[in-house]
C-alpha cells in the first residue's frame, strides 16, 4: 500500500494542487486525511470538495469543528477566529454538512488517523515532546498512528521493548515490532521554519515512511487572502513557514 497522510490544509488550494500534482510519480493508491481542511485560507469550499472526492480515510479538525457551528470559537486567538468567522459566512451548506459528518477518529489497514491526539482527539491537546508522545502510544492499536494539529513534521517510534526514541530521518524505515505516532506536518501552513508543503508517505511495499515536501505559489494564495480581507499575520507567515 501506497499512502499519503495530508493535513492542515487550511483552504490552500494552491498548496493542495501542488501536493496532488506529485501523487502520480509517487504512486499514490489511498489518500488519508488528518483533520483540518478549513480556517486561515481563502478557499474552503474547493479545499473541502477535493477531500471529500479524493480522501479514502478522512478526519475532523479542531478549525473543521468551528467552522461547522460545533463549538464557540472563543478559544482561538483573535486572527484565527477571524479566519474562522470569515469561513464560516462564505462557505457554502454542502461544505458544513461534510465537516459535521466527519468523524475524531478513524482505523483502517493498521492506520489510526486522529487530528491532535489518540488519548483525548476532541481535547484538542497537542503532542510537543517526546514525553506527550509516549503517554499516546497506549490509546492506538496497529502499527501505526497519524496526527496533525501542530504544523510540525515528526515522528516517534516504540520499539517491542515500549522505548520510544525520535525518528531523525525525512526517510526512515518502519522495523518488524515496532509502532509508530508521526505528525504529518502541514500542507496549507507550515510552522517549522520551512514554507513548502509538508505532507507524510506511507509505502509498506518498500517498508518506510517518509516526509514529502514541496514548494507552491504561496504568493498567490496570499493574493486571494489580500482580497478576501484576511488577517495580516496570516498572509505573512505563508512566506515564512511559520
Amino acid at each position: 500500500m501506497k499512502a499519503a497522510l495530508v493535513s492542515d490544509v487550511h483552504s490552500n488550494l494552491e498548496a493542495l494542487l501542488a501536493v496532488e500534482k506529485s501523487f502520480g510519480d509517487l504512486g499514490v493508491e489511498k489518500v488519508c486525511f488528518v483533520g483540518d481542511a478549513v480556517g486561515y485560507g481563502p478557499d474552503p469550499d474547493a479545499c473541502t470538495e477535493w477531500i471529500r472526492q479524493n480522501a479514502g480515510m478522512s478526519v475532523m479538525g479542531n478549525h473543521d469543528f468551528s467552522a461547522a457551528g460545533l463549538a464557540d470559537v472563543g478559544s482561538f486567538n483573535p486572527n484565527a477566529r477571524a479566519a474562522i468567522l470569515w469561513t464560516m459566512r462564505h462557505m457554502k451548506e454542502v461544505s458544513v454538512e461534510y465537516l459535521r459528518a466527519l468523524p475524531m477518529r478513524q482505523i483502517q489497514d493498521g492506520m489510526t488517523l486522529v487530528h491532535a491526539n489518540p488519548m483525548d482527539p476532541g481535547g484538542w491537546n497537542y503532542i510537543f515532546s517526546l514525553w506527550d508522545a509516549e503517554m499516546n502510544f497506549p490509546f492506538f492499536e496497529g502499527p501505526f498512528c497519524f496526527v496533525g494539529h501542530s504544523h510540525q513534521p515528526a515522528a516517534v517510534g516504540m520499539d517491542p521493548k515500549g522505548a520510544v526514541s525520535v525518528q531523525p530521518l525525512t526517510t526512515f524505515p518502519i522495523q518488524e515490532g515496532f509502532r509508530y505516532l508521526v505528525n504529518v506536518g502541514s500542507v496549507g501552513q507550515p510552522r517549522d521554519g520551512n514554507p513548502a508543503s509538508c505532507f507524510g508517505f506511507l509505502d509498506t511495499d518498500r517498508g518506510q515512511f517518509s516526509f514529502i515536501r514541496l514548494p507552491y505559489d504561496y504568493r498567490k494564495t496570499q493574493k486571494k487572502m489580500e482580497e478576501a480581507g484576511l488577517p495580516r499575520p496570516l498572509i505573512e507567515r505563508l512566506a515564512e513557514g511559520r
